[in-house]
């Protein structure tokens, strides 16, 4: 065992794992999803999916899109990038399983029957298109649907019902031209042990789990004196507050050049509040210092005295 932590959100209803970056989605009573790491004792993110108990859940193949069934009798499709529903489709009775094909067309069962829904999302759509009515349909019987799955790379989805098994021929679900160097359905006993080695020697450690898996063979930029200073837990926080505060005057000073880039930002902020009582500290000590000069001058000669940022 990995890792053990509690949910502290009942006991759960639907669990899928996403195939691209290995994160668990957990459905629960209350009708939410989370996604869960063992580097985490906190969900990553909660996503408020259905108004009821979340029933199943499936991630397509390459980690971009989640369907989820719940017991308020809807299917949604989510974008799992951007955690934000696409679109929900109603079915007659709770969905109690689901199931991606490799060509993205899902299986569900629902009551006695099973839809196959093709087009739910395309990742090369920038709006996804809502599906007016499922591509296949089967049952009707009396057969209450257990469980759906689809064949690797074969038109073919398995369902398991309270009568036995029974498999239908869905065309375009199968994958026809797959990759033998990830995944090779034709290989032989040899080929499957040197797999088998040569996918421990690549395994990553649990801790290497995260929502972006593609951090992982990045180069860290950071300079030694970055990692230095992020070492020492005792420094104080710099303030850009008190270097601009003893820095030149004038119109090409260091603080004016500050407010020219961010004053005009319509964000009120604790920084931007420090710089203007600093500016306007250092315009009531020029104006005295101005009056004080033009006294020292007298009337005659006041008019020559020079004024700040002349």
């Amino acid at each position: 065992m990995v890792i053990e932590m509690p949910t502290r959100q009942g006991s759960p209803t639907a669990l899928a794992q996403n195939p691209s970056n290995a994160i668990l989605h957990v459905g629960h009573q209350n009708g939410t999803v989370t996604l869960w790491s063992p580097n985490s004792t906190t969900p990553l993110v909660k996503i408020l999916a259905h108004r009821g108990p979340v029933r199943a859940m499936a991630i397509d193949r390459e980690g971009r899109y989640m369907v989820s069934a719940g017991q308020d009798m809807k299917m949604g499709v989510w974008d799992v990038r951007m955690y934000r529903e696409v679109n929900n489709y109603f079915l007659r009775q709770p969905g109690s399983s689901l199931s991606i094909s490799d060509r993205g067309l899902v299986g569900v069962g629902w009551g006695t029957q099973t839809s196959v829904w093709r087009g739910l999302f395309d990742k090369s759509r920038e709006e996804q298109e809502k599906i007016q009515s499922p591509y296949m349909a089967w049952g009707g019987e009396g057969k209450r649907i257990e469980r759906v799955r689809w064949c690797p790379f074969e038109d073919i989805l398995g369902i398991s019902h309270d009568q036995g098994f029974s498999s239908i021929i869905v065309p375009g679900a199968g994958e026809p031209n797959f990759d033998a160097l990830e995944l090779n359905p034709y290989e032989n006993a040899r080929q499957r042990q040197e797999a088998e080695v040569k996918s421990l020697l690549n395994k990553l450690q649990p801790e290497m789990i995260s929502l972006n898996p593609e951090f992982v063979g990045k180069l860290d930029l950071a300079s030694a004196e970055q990692r230095k200073q992020e070492a020492d837990l005792d420094r104080k926080p710099e303030d850009p507050v008190l270097k601009l505060k003893n820095r030149g005057r004038g119109k090409n000073s260091s603080l004016r050049k500050h407010l020219r880039k961010k004053g005009q930002r319509n964000i009120i902020d604790e920084q931007r509040l420090k710089i203007e009582a600093l500016r306007l500290e250092q315009n009531k000590k020029a104006r005295t210092k101005l009056a004080k000069h033009e006294e020292d001058l007298g009337p005659a000669l006041a008019r020559f005295a020079r004024r700040p940022g002349g």
